[in-house]
């Protein structure tokens, strides 16, 4: 096991999903939505669940396996269909419909979490802190006097992730898969969605299906807007390896934002 980073993205205004369980159609109603969140009426994988309870299936449950792929499980046999699109399907990370058994394991990680296989090393803010805050203010000092006044406008949170040393798979390969970096930034990241760190004990052999443990929840996040230019980022080969596609450094810098409603 080792103790890392999880990022875990979301997808603002998911439409409907209807699944159908058992032969009976089950709807997942619209919103905004993360894989996994503490607040079941915000978390993908706790709607599914739901659906399954609400089809009558019995012992169901869903979760993050600390391999990092979604695990969708009953006391008995039952079957599952995605939607006909295939977005809540692939948002999971599977690849086909589930039938005749009892516990499926997503084919996937999904595209909508991220880990780099370490603890995260934060510039703005000690390790726990969500951040560092910087006030929207303007300062004005009389020049007779001395005196000082201070019009302020509200203020932002802000904090840096860096990442060093992050095996090349986590990063960016041909397969552009979910768990890599360049999917999760595709995903989640530029697109202005919000996303939590969180750190987890994970498998570092990708086999367990026990459930993950999700602790330390800071954000929710959304990407810091670059002060010119596009946003983007910097492929960057760890220092002492720059001859060899083994290990990267990835920086990420968030500010906080609002939650979902």
């Amino acid at each position: 096991m080792a103790t890392t980073s999880w990022l875990i993205g979301s997808r603002p205004n998911l439409a409907a999903q209807t699944l159908t369980i058992e032969g009976a159609p089950q709807v997942i109603t619209a919103g905004s939505r993360y894989l996994y969140a503490s607040s079941s009426a915000l978390s993908i994988i706790a709607r599914v669940e739901a659906a399954m309870d609400a089809a009558g299936v019995t012992g169901a449950a869903v979760y993050l396996t600390k391999a990092r792929k979604v695990r969708i499980t009953a006391s008995g046999t039952f079957s599952l269909s995605w939607p006909a699109d295939g977005v809540l399907r692939d948002l999971l990370g599977f690849n086909g419909n589930l039938a005749a058994a009892s516990s499926y394991v997503a084919t996937y990680v999904s595209p909508l979490l991220w880990s780099p296989l370490k603890p995260e090393s934060p510039e703005d803010a000690p390790l726990g802190v969500v951040g560092h805050k910087v006030h929207n203010a303007y300062f004005s000092q009389s020049p007779h006097d001395g005196t000082t006044s201070a019009v302020i406008h509200g203020s932002r949170t802000y904090n840096v992730f860096r990442w060093g040393h992050v095996p090349i798979d986590r990063v960016q390969t041909s397969n552009g898969a979910g768990g890599e970096w360049a999917t999760f930034w595709d995903s989640v990241v530029v697109l202005g969605s919000r996303f939590f760190h969180f750190r987890c004990d994970e498998d570092v052999a990708g086999t367990s299906t026990a459930e993950a443990a999700i602790t330390v929840p800071l954000g929710p996040y959304v990407l810091r807007a670059p002060g010119r230019g596009v946003p983007d980022w910097d492929f960057q080969r760890s220092r002492g390896l720059t001859n060899v596609d083994r290990r990267c450094d990835v920086v990420l810098p968030v500010s906080l934002a609002p939650e979902y409603t």
